[in-house]
């Protein structure tokens, strides 16, 4: 499998799990199911950071107020199947054990950039159930942001919003 199939059939899996996404963000905005730090309520959350991992794109939702910080327990969407189709998998596992860096690299690259903007699509499709809710999307563990709304990315320490 090259490169250019790997991520066409990435984009494919994303494409095919599109309404099953949507469906969670407005549950997510409409019922704020979140386990909040005690004396937080429903109504203090006026956004989700939403953070993927890296290995497997498996988007989890912490509830999060813009002023004070993140104030819940972070929240794993439940998606039909895996966000990697099993070939795209192997085709990763393969290119590792043959230490094909440029290969994992490169497809690595187009896969976070198609799963950054399928991501916003079913951002902004979702969001109509509440306009006021604000998103942002990162990797685990990084220090970069992109916010849901706008694209555009920023460092978490920008000041802009409190994540901690």
């Amino acid at each position: 499998m090259d490169i250019n199939e790997a991520h066409l059939s990435f984009a494919a899996m994303l494409r095919k799990q599109d309404k099953a996404l949507i469906r969670e963000i407005q549950r997510l905005l409409q019922e704020r199911p979140f386990a909040l730090v005690r004396g937080v309520s429903k109504e203090t959350v006026d956004a989700i950071h939403f953070e993927y991992d890296w290995e497997s794109f498996a988007p989890v939702a912490i509830p999060l107020n813009t002023r004070s910080g993140y104030c819940g327990r972070g929240l794993p969407l439940t998606l039909p199947s895996p966000l990697i189709p099993p070939d795209v998998d192997a085709a990763l596992a393969e290119a590792m054990d043959n230490e094909d860096d440029d290969f994992c690299d490169e497809l690595r690259e187009k896969m976070t950039q198609t799963y950054i903007a399928w991501f916003q699509a079913a951002w902004r499709d979702a969001r109509i159930v509440n306009q006021t809710m604000r998103g942002f999307l990162s990797v685990h563990d990084t220090l970069w942001r992109t916010d849901l709304d706008t694209g555009e990315e920023f460092r978490e320490d920008a000041g802009r919003v409190k994540f901690f």
